[in-house]
């Protein structure tokens, strides 16, 4: 009998290969050169993001490519970025420089635009570039042929503005459901294995998750195939009566947080407020499934001392209300999404790149087609394009 590892090796050849999806989809689209736009992305400088770059190269170049700061500031992100495309990489590591490096490079892709009659077209993750776009270059936007977005959270920050400009999203499709569904089981493997590095296990204990629509639920589901006891808690009737009828404990109102050791916050707004984490055990893990730092009030977290527990987990120590004794509030990933701690890995590629694609068609269309300042959604169509084409690429394997 081959040992496992024998097995491994030897089929390592054929276990590493991946369908080539991305260039095969701008085949299909049978795209060619935008000669009439410019090309601005603001993402996640994941791997992923690399592939999508590489299969619009010459065809949509970017002027600027700009990381998040909480998932793509390190020195080491920088490097590995700039090594492949040069000085349009940016990858600012706060919040301020960020917005600072995003202004300067709408500024300069736009001053191209004017002179070439070109007009820009941003790709984005989570409504910074909406906000920015309307906060300072409101005289400009005729530039503008639109914002292609992804997140929920960047169509609601545009859903508050008077929008001058069109914005594309694929955010509510669904295969952004299916991936949402796979990001909660991310977010539970990484604070699984965040437990498993305190010494200890998640079986058996409470956990209460703020948020019912795909993500929440995906991580309620992920938390009881793991044997711990998942709470569901949503504003909305709809969401709760769907979590009770696929077998979860769901509620309108928070109750019992004080027997919980996990609180997820993933409801895509301030969800676990100081009158939350007041309520909250010694030794509770709070942690963030959203695509920003707005779930967790970290600011009244940070009233307290705190201290390094792990790299990713700082233990805030708070003085009990009888005034007897302390207790401590764990915070993962200073209140970033959990799954975007170093290291931890995230959804597998090939399901990512069903998103990638779908925003791929998006930059097409509305290089293509007109369309009107407001929110448009990608059309069912386009969802079945991508999808037909990414069973052809898998069936191939």
């Amino acid at each position: 009998m081959t040992p496992l590892n024998n097995m491994a090796l030897g089929a390592s050849a054929d276990y590493v290969r991946r369908a080539n999806y991305l260039p095969a989809l701008v085949e299909r689209l049978d795209l060619c050169q935008a000669e009439t736009h410019r090309f601005m992305l603001v993402a996640h400088l994941f791997d992923d993001t690399m592939r999508m770059i590489d299969a619009l190269a010459g065809i949509m170049d970017f002027d600027a490519i700009i990381g998040i700061p909480y998932s793509s500031g390190s020195d080491a992100t920088r490097t590995k970025w700039q090594s492949c495309y040069g000085s349009i990489v940016h990858c600012p590591k706060t919040e301020d420089d960020f917005k600072e490096t995003l202004a300067a490079a709408i500024q300069k892709s736009f001053l191209q635009c004017r002179s070439s009659g070109q007009k820009l077209v941003i790709q984005e993750v989570g409504g910074y570039v909406v906000e920015l776009l309307h906060e300072r270059f409101a005289d400009q936007l005729d530039l503008v042929e639109g914002v292609v977005e992804i997140t929920k959270q960047g169509v609601w920050r545009a859903e508050q503005l008077n929008l001058k400009v069109p914005v594309l999203h694929c955010a509510d499709s669904e295969l952004k459901r299916l991936e949402a569904k796979r990001c909660g089981e991310t977010i539970v493997r990484c604070l699984d294995g965040l437990s498993r590095d305190l010494g200890n296990s998640l079986a058996g204990r409470h956990a209460a998750v703020f948020g019912a629509g795909w993500i929440g639920s995906g991580v309620a589901h992920a938390f009881r195939r793991l044997d711990v006891i998942p709470m569901v808690i949503d504003t909305d009737p709809l969401k709760v009566a769907e979590a009770r009828l696929s077998g979860l404990q769901a509620h309108m109102s928070p109750r019992e947080l004080d027997k919980c050791d996990l609180i997820v916050g993933a409801a895509g707004r301030l969800s676990i407020t100081e009158q939350v984490l007041r309520q909250l055990r010694s030794g509770c893990m709070v942690a963030s499934a959203s695509s920003r730092r707005i779930e967790i009030d970290v600011d009244y977290l940070e009233t307290a001392p705190s201290a390094d527990v792990l790299p990713s987990i700082r233990a805030f120590h708070f003085q009990n209300d009888t005034g007897r004794g302390e207790r401590q509030i764990c915070l993962v990933n200073d209140g970033y999404p959990a799954n975007f701690i170093p290291g931890s890995g995230s959804v597998a590629d090939e399901i990512v790149e069903l998103i990638l694609g779908e925003l791929i068609v998006l930059m097409s269309d509305i290089t293509f087609y007109p369309y009107e300042p407001g929110i448009h959604r990608i059309t069912p169509a386009s969802e079945a394009l991508c999808t037909q084409l990414w069973i052809e690429q898998r069936d191939q394997l």
